[in-house]
C-alpha cells in the first residue's frame, strides 16, 4: 500500500523527518519498501499566467508568449506545445532554474527571437512518464507561486509492505494509530457532520447473516455527479496508486483509502425493488466494471434486487448498476463481511481488488457507520444532494467476539527475556485502543479492539510489545562459539565470484609482478606518472606499473613462443598512480587472442574480435548493480576506431579496444583485444529480487532502421528502454547491412522488440502502438527512416 506522508501528517505529524518516520514504521512491523518522492528536486519554477499567445513570426510550430509570473515585468516565452493559448495557467520555469536530469534554463534565442524561460509539461518536471502537452493549472492558481508548494511536490510516498495479519493498517487510520502508539501521541481524525432527513426508499434484507453480519445502505438524492473532483482529492488518490473516476466513485476510494472500509455506490434509478445479500444461484451471471462477465458459483454471496445480481459482495460492482455523469441519485453501501466468507473469491473470478484484499483480511466492524456517514459528508459537500437516514441490517450475535485475553508478567519476562516497566506496558495497550478490563500486580486482562483480527491469544500481545519496545532493543545474549566468520555485504560480490565468472568464460588467471620495464610503461601508459625503483631486480623490473595490461601483453607474448595462438587471460591486481596508499588501485584486466572456437573438422576457424572481448566483459559488469556505458574515445596502446572508455554514471572506470598496431609491431604479438577497470566498481553487487513470471504469450516485432553509418546501436537501444514502455521485455539488435540499396554512409540496423503482460496477452493493436511510439522517437532523434 502507498500512503502520501502529507495525508498521514495531516492525522498525526511527529517531528521526525519521514525518512525517519519510515525507518521506525519497518522497526514496528511495518516494512516499508520503499519512499520517493512526488516529484525530483527542481527549482525556480512558478505558476505563470499566458496573457498573450501569438505565432512565432518565423516558425509555424513556435508560439510567442506573453507570460505574467508575478514580477513586475512579463516574461517572453517561446514555446512549441499545440495546448498553449491565451489565459491558460502553467508551469514557468525562470532563468536560472534547474530542471531535473541537471537541465538548467538561460536566456536563449529561438529563430532571431528572445526566450527567457520554458512552460513546463509534467513529464518534463519528473511528475510523469509522459506528457501530452504542457501543463495545464486550475484558473485559480495563485500567480507567481513556487510550483512545488502550490503542488505539494515535497511529499513523500511511503511503499508499505503490510503482511496479512495486519489488515487494519490499509487506511491512513491504521497507519495513524502506528505512528501513535510508537511516538507516544494522539491523532487528529477529521470532524464528521451530516444531516440525515426521512427514510430510504429502497428496503434492504440479509439471507445469508453468517457471511453479512452488518449491512448498511443510505439514498443520497439530487447529487452532481458530473462535476470534477476537487484537486486535493485527486492527488491524495494517485499518490495512494488509485485512479481517478467520477466524484461519487472518487469519494468511495477515498473513504477507503482514509478509514479502511470499501463502499460501493449504486445507481438509485437503475435499482429493481429492494435490495437482498444472499448466495448465489448456480449459473446467475454478473457484468462487472472492469467489462468481464462471470458466471457466479453457488457459495459466492452477492448483492441482489429484485431482477438480477448489482454486485459481487466484498470484491466488485457491476456495470449494470454503476453510477456514471448523469446520476443524480445514490444508494451508499457500507457493510462487514466476515473475512472467510470472502477469502478467495476474488481469486476464482481471477480478480484482485483494494475491496477484497481489506475483507479477506478483516475489516473493522465498528467502523462501518462512520465510514457511510464521512462518505455521505463528503458527497454532499462535494456533489450536493440530500440524505436519507441509515436503513441498517445487523446480525450481533454473528459479529466476531472479542474475547478477553489474560497475560502474565512472568509471561512477558520469560518470552522477552527481560522485564518490562509495568507502566509502559499498560501505556502501549492504551495507545494501540486494547481495553484493560482488569488487572492485578502480575497481570492484565486485555480485549482487543474490534479492527485487531490477528490477536487472539497471549503471545501476540507479547508480540505488540516487543515491536513497540523495538526488535533492535531486545537484549541479545552472544554464542560461546570461538570461530572467525567472515561477513560479505549482500550489495557486494566478492573478489572470488567474479574470477570465477570469467574462468567459467574460458579465462586463465595469471599472477604477474607489480613491476615492467620502461618500454612497457612508454607503450602502454605514456602519459601516467612514471615511479622508478632506486635498486630494481633488473632493467625489465625498473617501473611501478600503472597498468595490469603490461604483464597481460607479456604472458601472451610467452605463450606465443611455446605455441599456444589462442589465449584468454586475466588478472586482478594493484596499480600504482603513486606511492601513498590513496594513489593506489586494485583493478581487473582481461585479454583475448587468437581463435574465438577450437579448431573442428565441421567449421572453418573464427577469429576473436573486439565485440568477443566486449561481450565478456558486459557478462561481468551485469553482475553488478550498477549501469555502463561505452564511449567511443583514444587511447595510445588501442588502436583507432577499436577502442572505448568505459563509464559509470559520467566518469571514466577503464577501457577496451584492440591493440595499437605499432605496440603490436613492436612487441611482436597478435591481434589482442584487452580491457580494464577498476576492481571496486565491479564488486558492486546486484542484490537478488524476485520477479514473477508471466504465463502469458510473449509479443515480438522486427524493425529495420536506415540511419547514419556513424549512430552506435547502443544509442538507439538506450533511447528506446529510456521511453519505460510498459510490458516492455527488452531490444535486441539481430542484423547490420550495408550496401545494395542502402545509401552512402547510411546502414541497415535490424532490432527486435519484446513485450510481455503479467496480466493477459496483449493485443496485437496494443502492441503496434508501442512500436509506433518507438518509431517515433527513432525518427525524432536519430532521424532513422523504416526501411
Amino acid at each position: 500500500m502507498n500512503i502520501s506522508t502529507s495525508w498521514l501528517r495531516e492525522w498525526i505529524s511527529p517531528v521526525v523527518t519521514d525518512e525517519e518516520l519510515a525507518e521506525q514504521l519497518t522497526m514496528a512491523g511495518l516494512e516499508v519498501d520503499g519512499i520517493k518522492t512526488v516529484a525530483p528536486m527542481f527549482s525556480k519554477v512558478v505558476v505563470g499566467h499566458v496573457v498573450s499567445c501569438e505565432k512565432h513570426p518565423d516558425a509555424d510550430k513556435l508560439n510567442l508568449c506573453q507570460v505574467d509570473v508575478g514580477e513586475a515585468e512579463l516574461v517572453q516565452i517561446i514555446c512549441g506545445a499545440k495546448n498553449v493559448r491565451t489565459g491558460l495557467k502553467v508551469i514557468a520555469a525562470l532563468v536560472g532554474a534547474k530542471l531535473p536530469g541537471d537541465f538548467k534554463i538561460k536566456k536563449a534565442k529561438l529563430r532571431g527571437v528572445e526566450s527567457f524561460g520554458m512552460i513546463c509539461s509534467e513529464s518534463e518536471l519528473g511528475m510523469s512518464d509522459s506528457s501530452d502537452g504542457i501543463a495545464e493549472l486550475n484558473s485559480e492558481a495563485p500567480i507567481g507561486q513556487d510550483i512545488r508548494e502550490y503542488l505539494d511536490l515535497d511529499d513523500n510516498i511511503i511503499e508499505l509492505d503490510i503482511t496479512p495479519n495486519r489488515g487494519d493498517c490499509f487506511s491512513v487510520l491504521g497507519v495513524a494509530r502506528e505512528v501513535s502508539a510508537n511516538y507516544g501521541m494522539a491523532f487528529v481524525m477529521p470532524e464528521i457532520d451530516i444531516t440525515a432527513t426521512g427514510n430510504s426508499s429502497i428496503a434492504t434484507s440479509v439471507s445469508n447473516t453468517a457471511a453479512c453480519p452488518k449491512y448498511l445502505t443510505r439514498s443520497i438524492k439530487g447529487i452532481d455527479n458530473s462535476i470534477q473532483t476537487p484537486k486535493w482529492m485527486t492527488d491524495k488518490l494517485t499518490r495512494s496508486g488509485q485512479a481517478v473516476h467520477s466524484p461519487v466513485v472518487d469519494i468511495t476510494n477515498y473513504v477507503l483509502m482514509e478509514l479502511g472500509q470499501p463502499m460501493h455506490a449504486f445507481d438509485f434509478a437503475k435499482i429493481k425493488g429492494s435490495i437482498e445479500v444472499r448466495n448465489a444461484v448456480a449459473g446467475e451471471t454478473v457484468e462487472l466494471l472492469n467489462d468481464s462477465t462471470v458466471t457466479l458459483k453457488e457459495n459466492t454471496l452477492v448483492i441482489a434486487d429484485g431482477d438480477s445480481v448489482l454486485a459481487i459482495a466484498g470484491v466488485m460492482g457491476g456495470q449494470s448498476s454503476s453510477t456514471q455523469a448523469t446520476t443524480t441519485d445514490i444508494l451508499l453501501e457500507s457493510a462487514f463481511f466476515e473475512p472467510v466468507s470472502i477469502a478467495g473469491k476474488a481469486r476464482d473470478y481471477g480478480l484482485h481488488t483494494e475491496s477484497s484484499l481489506r475483507f479477506e483480511r478483516g475489516v473493522d466492524f465498528k467502523i462501518t457507520e462512520l465510514a457511510l456517514d464521512r462518505a455521505a459528508q463528503l458527497i454532499v459537500e462535494i456533489c450536493g444532494g440530500e440524505v436519507s437516514k441509515v436503513t441498517s441490517n445487523i446480525d450481533e450475535s454473528a459479529l466476531p467476539e472479542l474475547s478477553p485475553i489474560t497475560i502474565t508478567r512472568a509471561k512477558i519476562q520469560k518470552i522477552l527475556g527481560f522485564e518490562l516497566d509495568s507502566n509502559w506496558i499498560e501505556e502501549k495497550f492504551i495507545n494501540l485502543d486494547f481495553e484493560i478490563s482488569d488487572k492485578t500486580a502480575d497481570s492484565w486482562t486485555i480485549i482487543p479492539p474490534s479492527f485487531r483480527f490477528d490477536i487472539r491469544i497471549p503471545a501476540d500481545l507479547i508480540e505488540e510489545l516487543a515491536r513497540l519496545y523495538g526488535y533492535d532493543k531486545l537484549p541479545v545474549q552472544k554464542l560461546s562459539l570461538d570461530a572467525n566468520i567472515n561477513v560479505i555485504k549482500e550489495a557486494q560480490t566478492d573478489k572470488y565470484d567474479v574470477m570465477q565468472a570469467l574462468v567459467s568464460r574460458g579465462y586463465q588467471e595469471v599472477i604477474t609482478y607489480s613491476f615492467i620495464s620502461e618500454k612497457y610503461q612508454d607503450l602502454i601508459d605514456p602519459s601516467a606518472k612514471k615511479i622508478t625503483l632506486t635498486n630494481p631486480i633488473s632493467a625489465d623490473m625498473s617501473t611501478m606499473r600503472s597498468s595490469l595490461w603490461p604483464g597481460l601483453l607479456q604472458t601472451v607474448e610467452s605463450n606465443q613462443r611455446r605455441g599456444h595462438t589462442d589465449a584468454r587471460f586475466f588478472e586482478i591486481g594493484l596499480c600504482f598512480g603513486g606511492v601513498k596508499a590513496d594513489e593506489q588501485s586494485n583493478k581487473l584486466a582481461g585479454i583475448i587472442t587468437g581463435n574465438r572456437f577450437e579448431a573442428q573438422w565441421s567449421t572453418e576457424p573464427q577469429a576473436l574480435d573486439f565485440f568477443d572481448a566486449k561481450a565478456d566483459l558486459e557478462s561481468l559488469l551485469s553482475l553488478t548493480s550498477e549501469s555502463f556505458s561505452f564511449e567511443a574515445a583514444e587511447h595510445p596502446a588501442l588502436q583507432k576506431g577499436q577502442s572505448a572508455n568505459i563509464l559509470l554514471n559520467g566518469q571514466s572506470v577503464g577501457w577496451i579496444g584492440a591493440l595499437s598496431p605499432i605496440v603490436q609491431k613492436e612487441l611482436s604479438l597478435p591481434k589482442c583485444y584487452l580491457y580494464e577497470i577498476d576492481l571496486e566498481v565491479v564488486l558492486s553487487a546486484k542484490i537478488a529480487r524476485y520477479q514473477p513470471f508471466s504465463s502469458y504469450q510473449q509479443a515480438q516485432r522486427d524493425i529495420a532502421l536506415v540511419v547514419d553509418q556513424s549512430t552506435p546501436v547502443a544509442q538507439l537501444t538506450d533511447a528506446i528502454k529510456g521511453l519505460n514502455q510498459e510490458h516492455f521485455v527488452g531490444v535486441s539488435l539481430f542484423d547490420v547491412y550495408q550496401g545494395e540499396h542502402i545509401d552512402t554512409g547510411k546502414k541497415s540496423i535490424a532490432l527486435n522488440l519484446a513485450y510481455q503482460s503479467l496480466e493477459a496477452t496483449l493485443a496485437d493493436d496494443e502492441v503496434n502502438a508501442k512500436v509506433d511510439e518507438v518509431l517515433a522517437l527513432l525518427k525524432d532523434k536519430f532521424n532513422a527512416a523504416l526501411r
